[in-house]
């Protein structure tokens, strides 16, 4: 009888720890002990689908993109990038070198109006003379062309005829055909046609087209830190994300995007 007692006893006692282990161990993960024996815990509960909200993104933005000589303000080319998002478009308008451009302030070629006042000079001269707005610009020159191109790695494109220009003021030499320009090939192939703005925009425009592409675009923020770093502009990082939300629904809009080129401004 004794050692029936103790077998009992031992045994209640075996079971009481369990229980208690099991109590704390549950409570330890915060299991919810209200819910044991409630029909209505076992339900799944569906969550409504929650969307991402995208901003309404409307208007016209205008880029002014120059490319100067490292020295000097003489301007290889000049075109001004117009994003149309009501119509959800690229477009680039050429603007020749040559052209005489008229503000306030100074009368004379971007080169002229450059060594004036500098680019916010250039941009008041370009609003004045061309009637269009500007709302940010990028000027870059001959090194910091060479090295985004090199960013990009490289740039390629179809060359109808062989290129043979040896004067004072540039060599280049470029074979016919198909190929990948180096940033340094790039930028002569661009100033053989310094007196066709026309030609130039559609150079232009085919290197837009390129690389703004999702492949590039998700390495966005990388490449917006190298370039803006050679480069002057008035671009912040918050006009940035705006220019970001405008490049993705571009991107989600179109399979393939294709920049337009307008009439010479």
């Amino acid at each position: 009888m004794r050692v029936k007692r103790f077998a009992a006893a031992f045994s209640c006692f075996f079971v009481l720890l369990a229980a208690l282990s099991v109590f704390f161990l549950l409570s330890y993960y915060d299991f919810d002990l209200s819910s044991i024996g409630d029909p209505a815990s076992d339900e799944t509960t569906t969550q409504p689908a929650t969307t991402k909200a995208v901003a309404s993104i409307e208007g016209t933005t205008n880029f002014l993109l120059l490319c100067t000589a490292d020295s000097s303000n003489e301007v290889r080319f000049a075109v001004v990038l117009q994003a149309d998002m009501d119509e959800l478009t690229l477009t680039v308008l050429p603007i020749s070198t040559s052209r005489t451009l008229s503000s306030q302030a100074c009368t004379g070629t971007l080169e002229q109006q450059l060594d004036y006042g500098g680019e916010k000079q250039a941009v008041s001269a370009v609003e004045a003379t061309c009637g269009i707005e500007i709302d940010k610009y990028i000027r870059s020159t001959d090194s910091s062309f060479k090295s985004i191109i090199t960013t990009f790695g490289g740039f390629e494109t179809t060359v109808e005829e062989t290129i043979d220009v040896r004067s004072d003021k540039l060599t280049a030499i470029i074979s016919k055909g198909t190929q990948t320009m180096t940033g340094d090939t790039l930028l002569k192939y661009l100033r053989c046609f310094e007196e066709e703005p026309e030609k130039q925009a559609h150079i232009i425009g085919e290197l837009i087209t390129q690389k703004l592409t999702s492949v590039y675009f998700g390495k966005a923020d990388s490449y917006y830190t190298k370039v803006i770093n050679l480069v002057e502009s008035n671009i912040s990082v918050l006009d940035f994300t705006k220019i970001k939300s405008g490049v993705q629904l571009l991107l989600d809009t179109y399979t393939s995007l294709t920049v337009q080129i307008g009439a010479e401004l």
